[in-house]
């Protein structure tokens, strides 16, 4: 397919949508990777929730790490708007989403399912569960499952670095070529949240991430001034025409914002 003739997504980031050639084109699997503090998930999070509001696009947030109440308290404290976006909260009850398909996603209209695996990590704590690679089944029925009953378009795993040490895979480059290639099959767009290692040189929690990712999106920060400023740029970002300049990253009333790209920041 030409380029210019593929169906994209925005970040919807004042300032850095146009630099991005039109938007993440739809079925990538795009790690969003950085330090602690970048807002990782925000940004992910941003994503689903304006495509949600202004094309009614279905969303499913995985959150391996976070409870559900964690969640709703920090994008409330950010500005967004739960119940706009629909968001629907569940844990991993797969029956639950057709009876969300039939009472909270209305035909033709979008929303959230936000899955609190966080809150299941928490429940079996007491177990002391070894890391096995069922968590990592797990994640794939919950998204096919998702996309079945409610033909979700956006799938958000936060995160990878989670799954990871929960799930221990023996060769992981393996397993995570079909897991990539499972979420391109069911055509859905993909934002897996990743950690960065403190120095810089590894981009994901499994090396091979970068690999098979068609996108990676880089969120870091700088000290300027006695001033912790944050950063955006694009590492990678298959059939797309991008700027690879860095963009300070500003977050301000609900609102992502991308300022000074190929020049020394003023902040």
């Amino acid at each position: 397919m030409a380029i210019d003739k593929i169906q994209r997504m925005l970040l919807h980031v004042k300032g850095f949508d146009e630099h991005l050639g039109g938007g993440i084109p739809n079925n990538h699997v795009v790690l969003i990777t950085g330090n602690a503090g970048t807002m990782k998930s925000s940004l992910a999070f941003n994503v689903a929730y304006h495509e949600i509001k202004k094309n009614n696009k279905r969303a499913l947030y995985i959150s391996l790490e976070e409870t559900y109440d964690a969640i709703e308290m920090h994008m409330e404290h950010l500005g967004y708007n739960l119940k706009e976006a629909g968001c629907v909260h569940m844990g991993y009850d797969l029956k639950y989403l057709k009876k969300i398909k039939n009472n909270e996603f209305k035909k033709g209209k979008g929303g959230m399912v936000i899955s609190d695996l966080g809150q299941v990590r928490k429940e079996l704590a007491d177990k002391e569960l070894a890391p096995n690679e069922n968590w990592f089944f797990l994640t794939k029925a919950l998204i096919k499952e998702a996309k079945k009953e409610l033909d979700i378009d956006i799938v958000i795993l936060d995160s990878m670095s989670a799954l990871h040490s929960l799930s221990q895979l023996e060769n992981p480059r393996v397993k995570l070529f079909y897991f990539f290639e499972f979420l391109r099959d069911l055509n859905i767009t993909s934002f897996l949240i990743t950690e960065m290692s403190s120095d810089g040189t590894k981009m994901g929690t499994f090396e091979e991430e970068i690999y098979l990712a068609d996108g990676i999106i880089k969120l870091g920060t700088s000290n300027r001034h006695r001033k912790v400023s944050r950063e955006i740029s694009i590492t990678k970002m298959r059939a797309t025409n991008v700027s690879t300049d860095v963009f300070t990253l500003q977050f301000k009333k609900g609102v992502f914002e991308a300022l000074y790209g190929g020049q020394t920041p003023l902040i």
